[in-house]
């Protein structure tokens, strides 16, 4: 949704004159019973949110030529990080976490929020997810065409999947940064290790942290 931030926010979002109504809309005219996905609602202007307040009450929508599309057979869901960068309770709650529907209702206005069916809140990853998370991205580079053609296998150690969670991980932006880490801490060092070894094939690498760097060896025979 930050795609509709600024001024004519609300004409982008509906469609355009010239290429009639938004593809969303016709979307939903061909398919009512759906689920449509808001993703980032914050970041769009207070236009789309004076849009939306009718398909939220009444579950119909009239796009600028006044034709009527109805989203009573839809469920409509939207993403927010409202709260997600907050450091303290809110309220009378009394859990370590942020009280995300107060977030909420702070930020939307009263009419709008009172059309919100319910705010689900996610819990933060885990530890445990996180390193989960590490070891598929993993699992998923072993698997790149050039290692699979020269029939090289990945291992790494418990210190490298540590590594990877703990610079991979933000409280704010979760696990999203991870692949990103993975690309500078694991992938540039193994192709350049790739390039100055030419001749290795049918083998297994084995990749560990230390010293505060990957370091890449064959597996010994």
């Amino acid at each position: 949704m930050s795609e509709y931030s600024g001024p004519g926010a609300a004409d982008r979002f509906l469609g355009t004159a010239h290429s009639g109504p938004a593809q969303w809309i016709q979307k939903i005219r061909h398919q009512p019973f759906c689920v449509l996905l808001l993703d980032e609602i914050e970041k769009a202007s207070e236009e789309i949110f004076d849009v939306l307040l009718g398909v939220f009450d009444e579950g119909r929508l009239t796009d600028p030529w006044g034709r009527l599309t109805w989203f009573r057979s839809a469920v409509i869901i939207m993403t927010s990080n409202l709260g997600a960068a907050a450091a303290e309770p809110f309220g009378l709650s009394r859990s370590a976490a942020p009280a995300y529907d107060s977030e909420a209702a702070g930020f939307f206005r009263p009419e709008f929020y009172n059309r919100i069916d319910s705010v689900v809140t996610f819990k933060p990853l885990s530890d445990q997810t996180i390193r989960a998370i590490a070891i598929k991205e993993l699992s998923e580079l072993s698997r790149r065409e050039g290692l699979e053609k020269q029939r090289l296998r990945l291992t790494w150690s418990e210190a490298l999947v540590e590594k990877i969670a703990q610079a991979g991980f933000d409280p704010r932006y979760g696990a999203r940064p991870l692949q990103r880490c993975i690309e500078l801490m694991v992938v540039t060092p193994l192709s350049r290790w790739l390039v100055e070894h030419p001749q290795a094939r049918d083998q297994t690498i084995e990749m560990d942290w230390v010293d505060n760097a990957v370091r890449i060896e064959l597996a010994s025979s």
